[in-house]
């Protein structure tokens, strides 16, 4: 049985792999200009949007107090508004963040403008169905049920 001489065996020589490696240097730099990240923030907005609205529903319910929502293009805000008496009138933080911003690393086409609350039992305030315009997608909370939803 004859041996391999180490000048057979197979594999790549270093001159093909940094060629390899500059064409796809050259290729990155054409295409990363040409990637359209609006659409990927403009989506994450309205889903940190809709667990905001989610979030404040479930804290106005687990504390008994009225909590108001902001969307606007700066950001999602949640305040508690006082009501009823004994509950607290102070922003609440992001659980994730600490931020008050609850929809930071994201911004939205348009520059809407949102805000209604929820009452002790999770019921919009004012109770009617709530639409919320954020570019080219809505998101809806329903009177009576709260329910939020694209």
């Amino acid at each position: 049985m004859p041996m391999k001489n180490e000048s057979e065996q197979a594999g790549f020589t270093m001159i093909e792999l940094v060629i390899v490696i500059l064409l796809a240097g050259i290729l990155a730099a054409f295409m990363a200009p040409r990637i359209n990240l609006d659409q990927f923030r403009q989506t994450g907005f309205t889903q940190q949007a809709l667990a905001a609205i989610r979030f404040a529903q479930k804290q106005a319910i687990a504390s008994g107090c009225f909590v108001d929502v902001s969307i606007t293009g700066a950001g999602c805000n949640l305040q508690w508004n006082g009501a009823p008496a004994g509950c607290p009138n102070t922003a609440i933080p992001n659980p994730g963040s600490g931020l008050n911003n609850f929809c930071d690393q994201s911004s939205p086409a348009a520059s809407p403008a949102s805000a209604f609350g929820f009452d002790n039992i999770g019921r919009p305030v004012p109770n009617a169905t709530q639409t919320i315009n954020l570019g080219s997608t809505t998101i809806t909370v329903e009177a009576e049920t709260g329910f939020a939803h694209e």
